[in-house]
């Protein structure tokens, strides 16, 4: 029992078409993977920088903050200086001539 060459050479075609497919299917689920685990470590690091940028800038708002509450109170301390200086003088009796 002999198979007919055209039945082998159309059996070895179908066989080699199944087989591309299989393969070519498996490398667009593997590229799939691969693109969507880049998505996310792309994700990931933008937020990471994002975070960084974002804590950064608000430590520069509160050392802002910090600035302007320290200024104040040396307004403040400075005014209430100079004011007991003139109380001082005011108080102080002038010499008897």
């Amino acid at each position: 029992m002999l198979i007919p060459v055209e039945i082998i050479i159309a059996g070895t075609g179908l066989a080699t078409g199944l087989i591309g497919s299989y393969v070519g299917l498996k490398n667009r689920v593997l590229l799939a993977e691969v693109r969507k685990e880049a998505a996310e470590l792309e994700t990931r690091m933008v937020d990471r920088i994002c975070h960084i940028y974002v804590r950064a800038g608000e430590c520069r708002l509160q050392e802002d903050q910090v600035r302007e509450v320290l200024g104040k109170l040396a307004e403040e301390v400075h005014g209430l200086a100079h004011r007991d200086q003139h109380r001082k003088h005011e108080r102080e009796t002038p010499p008897d001539c």
